[in-house]
């Protein structure tokens, strides 16, 4: 990511850098194109990616979601929200400042815009939490959080929502109480099974959009990704 200050002096995160080499990112963008014309036939703009224990990965599935959204996107039409407020990690994984949380404006103390940092490549909007919360249930009941998604719902087409690990807490529960669906993320060699039927019966089941396999192996055909890339061999040279 680069780094500048926008109009009011404050730092502002210019650019996350995405590995466009990586067949990871076109099925992130896969990914985005099936869920965003879901949403739409649903007549819905926010999501949250949820995962039953902590090490799923949901983290690095709604950075990946959100960002690849936002380059099949004509205009800032993506929001990302960390709404993980025990353990808030979307402004540490994608390297950006955070000079005030979301839950400030929960609880009504900053404006939306002095939560909001806005990355221009690719166009997304990020909602940071700033200070782990071990009371984060008692922030997510307040009016301000029903606010705040039906505020993020009017300004963009789609609000992508990270949440902190469904069965050791309730605040997923608390979220879906204001966020449309939600995203069920396993983790390839590390999910029990058990543990996701859990967590499918303990969210609402009308709340589901779909599921997520994280680290999984990437289809056979991905290996010819390359054949489109700059460096990869000519046509002929590949017979």
């Amino acid at each position: 990511r680069s780094l500048g200050r926008d109009r009011h002096g404050e730092w502002r995160a210019r650019e996350v850098v995405v590995d466009e080499s990586s067949p990871a990112t076109e099925s992130f963008r896969q990914l985005a194109l099936r869920v965003r014309a879901e949403l739409e036939r649903r007549s819905l703009r926010s999501v949250v990616i949820a995962g039953p224990l902590r090490g799923e990965g949901k983290t690095t599935v709604a950075c990946g979601l959100a960002l690849a959204l936002a380059s099949v996107s004509r205009g800032r039409e993506v929001a990302l929200v960390d709404l993980d407020l025990r353990q808030p990690s979307i402004a540490a994984d994608l390297g950006i400042p955070v000079d005030a949380g979301v839950e400030e404006f929960i609880l009504g103390t900053r404006a939306l815009s002095d939560v909001c940092v806005s990355v221009e490549k690719p166009a997304v909007d990020i909602f940071p939490a700033r200070r782990p919360n071990d009371s984060a249930h008692e922030v997510l009941v307040q009016p301000g959080f029903a606010s705040l998604v039906r505020e993020l719902e009017r300004r963009y087409a789609m609000v992508i929502c990270d949440a902190p690990p469904v069965l050791l807490v309730p605040d997923a529960s608390l979220i879906l109480d204001q966020v449309s669906v939600y995203i069920a993320v396993a983790r390839s060699g590390r999910t029990r099974e058990r543990a996701l039927r859990s967590m499918v019966e303990l969210l609402p089941r009308d709340q589901l959009l779909g599921a997520v396999l994280n680290e999984g192996h990437l289809p056979v055909h991905t290996r010819h990704y390359g054949y489109y890339s700059g460096d990869s061999p000519s046509p002929a040279a590949e017979g």
